[in-house]
């Protein structure tokens, strides 16, 4: 069995490199869409393919690191730089791991791991685009093969790797007309140069690439400045959703299909069964209910503007919710959405992922159902000094979680976060209703002080069956507003809520 060593301090040394680099790769990521993240994604997947191998005993042979790397970079990939090189990653070493690990693999088995990994990265990208982290990727793989063509030892292989990777990245500037407009070099590209450097520095040495010129990542004297703006006009999606299914089929090009009718920014990847799946789309409803068809495990839905404004160092906002359809209303009022269509399927894993999408400092989490809060009290109880602290809201049912979501999207400076939400689940009366019943039931809530009437209708329910309540509600509760919400549950029909005044509330 090959030895782990070289492979852990490879791995742990790319991901503490794209953590230095983190602020600069997010200030100049205007591809596919300029939301500021692209370092923050990269790095948490691979912090948490790090996290993985962590829990292995450092007797674990290579094979056995290569698997816990993949599985949990998979698992914990973030935007579709992520994706890309959590797919990219595993195929290189699962390509190296047959020819002898990463301390055994000649220059030929280098060579042909990095295109295989160039491949695969490909493969992964609904519609490939040059000038971005593929071509760097094809390139390394070029000049790679061309080293070890040429009798080149196999330290020499992954430094011309580096050499023709580092050489793609300059070109991003021009081959990408977003990078070449900011005056930058494409930001997933430069994070997977990042990654090329540190296996070179691990092989041949830390002074390996002293000789050779680094590649500067802002390429005009302009400031760099993207703006909620830019990223609301940019074309594609204005949404992000991504989730995890499990199939032992091949599904990649199934559901990168139907995710292209969606939206773009289309890429999936897979391993260990396990497929990720990544898109951004105007209707996340939608895309949610191809991760159900799926079966997956966690479905996150993100609104790209508002995550671009979002300020991580502070308290973030997640909602948990059974219904699809409150993904969209609950992201575009600032909350990092986890869609869980069977609450007894939600992890640990997966509500800790959303929280960090939601801030690296402190968050607050509001459940529509009592095994989802039940869960977020677990890992609030649970959680470690390294993630983000966690308060839960005390709610458990939908109208609650659209309630306490509003709240938080007015929040001033100096008011308590999770008070003000909490506030609002106190003042929410929920219920369930069958469409006939619905008026009667709505009826027995009301109140003259009523603020705000939430009515969440169960798939297949018409919205003609909420013309009633709309026209009897203000008789009750004059100052009252009615939203309806296409909740996309099965069952009870309509999920109601009626919010009271704040000046009124007991």
């Amino acid at each position: 069995m090959a030895e782990s060593t070289d492979l852990r301090r490879w791995l742990s040394s790319g991901a503490a490199a794209v953590k230095r680099a983190r602020g600069r790769l997010d200030s100049i990521n205007v591809f596919p869409v300029p939301d500021s993240d692209t370092g923050t994604n990269l790095y948490l997947t691979l912090q948490e393919g790090n996290r993985a191998v962590a829990k292995l005993p450092e007797t674990a042979t290579h094979r056995e690191v290569v698997a816990a790397f993949t599985r949990g970079a998979l698992l914990g990939a973030r935007g579709n730089s992520g994706v890309i090189v959590s797919q990219y990653l595993t195929s290189f070493l699962s390509s190296l791991d047959s020819h002898g690990g990463l301390t055994g693999a000649k220059s030929k088995a280098i060579a042909a791991a990095l295109e295989e990994a160039a491949s695969s990265a490909y493969q992964a990208v609904g519609s490939p685009v040059e000038g971005t982290i593929l071509t760097v990727a094809r390139c390394a793989a070029e000049g790679a093969r061309s080293a070890a063509d040429s009798g080149a030892s196999r330290d020499a292989t992954v430094i011309e790797a580096v050499v023709a990777a580092r050489a793609a990245l300059v070109r991003t500037h021009d081959e990408l007309p977003h990078a070449k407009e900011a005056g930058v070099v494409d930001a997933g590209a430069a994070g997977l140069v990042l990654q090329l450097e540190m296996l070179a520095e691990t092989m041949a040495g830390e002074s390996a690439l002293a000789d050779f010129e680094e590649v500067p990542w802002e390429l005009s004297d302009h400031d760099l400045k993207v703006t909620a703006h830019d990223v609301h006009d940019h074309h594609g999606g204005a949404y992000e959703v991504m989730f995890v299914a499990q199939d032992t089929e091949d599904i990649r090009e199934a559901l990168t299909g139907e995710l292209q009718t969606l939206g773009d920014s289309v890429a999936v990847t897979g391993a260990h069964h396990l497929w990720q799946a990544h898109v951004h789309t105007d209707v996340p409803a939608q895309a949610v209910e191809h991760g159900i068809a799926t079966h997956a495990h966690q479905i996150i839905v993100r609104n790209i503007s508002v995550a671009h404004d979002a300020d991580r160092s502070s308290t973030g906002v997640v909602a948990l919710t059974t219904c699809p359809g409150l993904a969209e209303p609950l992201a575009d009022a600032g909350a990092v959405v986890l869609v869980v269509p069977e609450p007894s399927g939600l992890s640990k894993r997966a509500l800790k992922r959303a929280v960090k999408d939601a801030s690296g400092a402190s968050a607050v989490v509001v459940a529509g159902h009592p095994h989802l809060k039940a869960v977020a009290l677990d890992l609030a109880h649970r959680n470690g000094k390294k993630t983000p602290q966690l308060t839960v809201v005390e709610a458990s049912h939908e109208a609650h979680v659209v309630s306490a979501i509003a709240a938080a999207a007015v929040v001033t400076p100096g008011q308590d976060l999770a008070q003000e939400m909490a506030a609002a689940v106190a003042r929410t009366s929920v219920g369930g209703a069958s469409a006939d019943a619905l008026d009667a039931d709505v009826d027995a809530m009301i109140t003259p002080d009523a603020e705000v009437v939430s009515l969440i209708l169960a798939a297949g329910v018409p919205e003609a069956v909420t013309e009633v309540v709309k026209t009897s509600v203000p008789a009750a509760a004059p100052y009252a507003d009615i939203h309806v919400y296409r909740g996309g549950h099965h069952a009870p029909a309509v999920l109601i809520g009626v919010e009271r005044g704040a000046s009124d509330a007991s």
